[in-house]
């Protein structure tokens, strides 16, 4: 059984071995995460060049070491060559978080398909039986969550800080947090303009007293 979870990578050393697509797809995600990336490879891609050339990359030119992978919270092994990459899997640790690209049993966690718009982030996994179909229930989220929704999104952040901040009563505040997304006014507010939603809001608020 797999463990979901969201991991918060600011400032955590991420190790990536290997400068090819792959290895360039999982670094531009690390990057947004504003993780410390360090890759090593003796050549990249036009694609890796990019991001280290934009981005604080550490980049070491040079085969794996053992020692490349000592202090780093994850590290993906992505290279070319799965003897490499399995060697990279032994040299790790059992307390790191080990990507195997070419070998998911050797690995210790996978990177799921995802969705991620504005405050919304979706990830799908099928635990290996059928990664395209992952990235098709992906595709299907991102029509039914669309920019619409994604502004409906903010609006429910900037009302749970004005019910935390105007809301004393931890019950009554409970209370008003449920019902933003468990009644008819849910509803009411995502098929709303943003006047309306304020005004939908505030009654509730109101209401409560």
């Amino acid at each position: 059984m797999l463990y979901p979870a969201m991991l918060k990578l600011v400032g955590k050393r991420v190790v990536v071995i290997g400068g090819g697509k792959v290895a360039a797809r999982k670094v531009a995600s690390l990057v947004e995460a504003k993780a410390v990336v360090q890759v090593v490879s003796p050549e990249v891609s036009p694609e890796m060049a990019e991001l280290i050339a934009h981005h604080s990359i550490d980049w070491q030119q040079k085969p794996f070491q053992k020692q490349d992978v000592e202090r780093a919270l994850v590290v993906f092994a992505a290279t070319n060559d799965r003897k490499v990459n399995e060697y990279i899997g032994q040299c790790a640790s059992d307390q790191q978080l080990v990507n195997i690209v070419d070998d998911p049993n050797a690995s210790n966690f996978f990177v799921p398909a995802s969705l991620k718009k504005g405050k919304l982030a979706i990830a799908v996994s099928t635990s290996g039986g059928s990664p395209g179909l992952s990235k098709k229930i992906i595709q299907e989220l991102a029509h039914q969550y669309d920019d619409q929704f994604i502004h409906f999104l903010d609006f429910l952040a900037e009302c749970r800080e004005q019910i935390k901040s105007r809301v004393n009563d931890p019950i009554k505040r409970k209370q008003l947090l449920t019902e933003l997304i468990q009644s008819d006014l849910y509803e009411q507010m995502r098929g709303a303009d943003d006047q309306e939603r304020i005004t939908l809001f505030n009654n509730l608020i109101d209401s409560r007293g």
